[in-house]
């Protein structure tokens, strides 16, 4: 081989030994960087939302309850019907209060007899006074006479007044049996709709001299309705009134109705809870909610009271906003340098560790950033956040329009340390996570 064909093999030699070398060179430095996905940051509308589950109901509704105690007789109306106020609703047996007022309008009219009676005496007994104090002062009587006419006409005179007393005893009696035989009769509260038939002719129910009087149905007025839902104790601060609202109903092929909130609660309810008021037992670490009344503008005629539904209350609007994914947001910790601190690494030379306190150190602090990539490699930048959208949350500091960074997967951004070395995700990367 001449001297020329040896140069050449060599030189051939020498460039496949090279590429093989850059090619080891790439293939291990692709290997070694992390696979994310990547986003340009823009700008864009985010809307936050509260939604809260509850039910459909009135604004305005009255349980009507019998007054008095009894059977039912008649039911004059039944469920969905329109009642004008003061219709007659029901009637409860009147045999017992018809058969008591007429026993105090008898005892009323025997007292008003004696009492004629006891006037017409007293008239007598003073008659009879007036002649024996004319006949004490011309002296044809005696002073005995005179006291006893006197004691007699007094006796006439209380006797009087005892029965008058009595009359307006019996009087009120009688007033009370017929009030209660008046409210026999069960009249409709208000304008309305029956919305809710409880009893049926021939039950007994438990009249308002009771603390719980039966309810013998439910008129509401169905002109103003309202969702009526719980909103969870962590995002009842966002809630205020006047917010505006879209309320799903699912029994209405999920129709939406807008509204707006006009009632907040003030009390906290254990979940699970009927009760509003304050719980005697500790419920401190028990789940709570709070009343929200969201009222709805132009409900359709198909809405009825009971129906399931679920507002979206709007607590707060933001326009052309730098907005990134939700789970693009991480939280790293930073030490007093402004770095980024391997919570698994020893603290820094010549630092003094906190060791009488267990917990997280104190010398680094907690805080929510993003992974921003520059020539592949993605650099913890920490963000101010805003509002909180269904699938993005905007950036109020910390990031431009433009800005790429990382936004997945979840679990790699879990374990994504700063300044690691980079690359775009590719389908195969995917496969091989999966």
């Amino acid at each position: 081989m001449t001297s020329r064909n040896r140069r050449i093999v060599v030189g051939v030699v020498a460039v496949l030994a090279l590429a093989g070398i850059v090619g080891y060179s790439v293939t291990k430095d692709s290997r070694s960087r992390v696979p994310v996905q990547l986003q340009n940051v823009k700008r864009a509308d985010v809307t936050s939302i509260v939604s809260a589950s509850g039910e459909v109901r009135p604004k305005r509704y009255v349980n009507v309850a019998a007054n008095v105690s009894g059977r039912i007789t008649n039911l004059y109306v039944k469920e969905g019907d329109r009642v004008k106020q003061g219709q007659l609703l029901a009637r409860i047996d009147s045999t017992r209060f018809a058969a008591d007022e007429r026993q105090s309008q008898a005892a009323v009219q025997s007292a008003r007899s004696d009492l004629e009676r006891a006037r017409a005496e007293l008239e007598v007994a003073r008659l009879a006074f007036e002649r024996t104090r004319k006949m004490h002062r011309d002296q044809l009587v005696s002073d005995q006479v005179f006291e006893q006419s006197k004691a007699d006409f007094d006796m006439r005179t209380a006797n009087v007044a005892s029965m008058q007393g009595r009359i307006a005893q019996l009087a009120a009696a009688l007033e009370s049996s017929s009030d209660n035989l008046e409210k026999t009769a069960v009249p409709a509260p208000m304008d309305g709709v029956v919305t809710s038939l409880v009893k049926e002719e021939g039950e007994v129910v438990i009249g308002a001299q009771s603390f719980q009087p039966t309810v013998i149905m439910t008129v509401g007025d169905l002109s103003v309705m309202e969702a009526e839902v719980l909103v969870d104790e962590t995002d009842i601060r966002n809630v205020v009134l006047g917010q505006a609202a879209r309320v799903r109903v699912d029994a209405l092929d999920r129709l939406e109705i807008a509204g707006e909130v006009t009632e907040i609660g003030s009390s906290a309810i254990p979940r699970g809870s009927t009760s509003t008021g304050v719980s005697s037992t500790n419920t401190g670490n028990q789940a709570k909610d709070f009343k929200v009344v969201v009222t709805l503008k132009d409900p359709p005629p198909t809405l009825r009271p009971g129906l399931n539904a679920t507002a979206d209350i709007v607590t707060a609007r933001r326009t052309g906003v730098v907005v990134v994914p939700i789970q693009a947001v991480v939280v790293r910790q930073i030490g007093k340098d402004g770095k980024v601190v391997d919570p698994d690494a020893p603290a820094a030379a010549g630092a003094t560790p906190d060791t009488t306190t267990p917990g997280p150190r104190r010398d680094v602090e907690e805080r929510e950033g993003v992974f921003v990539v520059t020539t592949g490699v993605a650099q913890f930048r920490p963000v101010k956040t805003g509002i909180l959208g269904d699938t993005e949350i905007e950036i109020s500091d910390g990031l431009k329009e433009g800005d790429e960074i990382v936004t997945g997967s979840y679990k790699t951004l879990r374990t994504l340390q700063d300044q690691a070395h980079v690359k775009l995700e590719t389908l195969s990367d995917r496969e091989k996570r999966s």
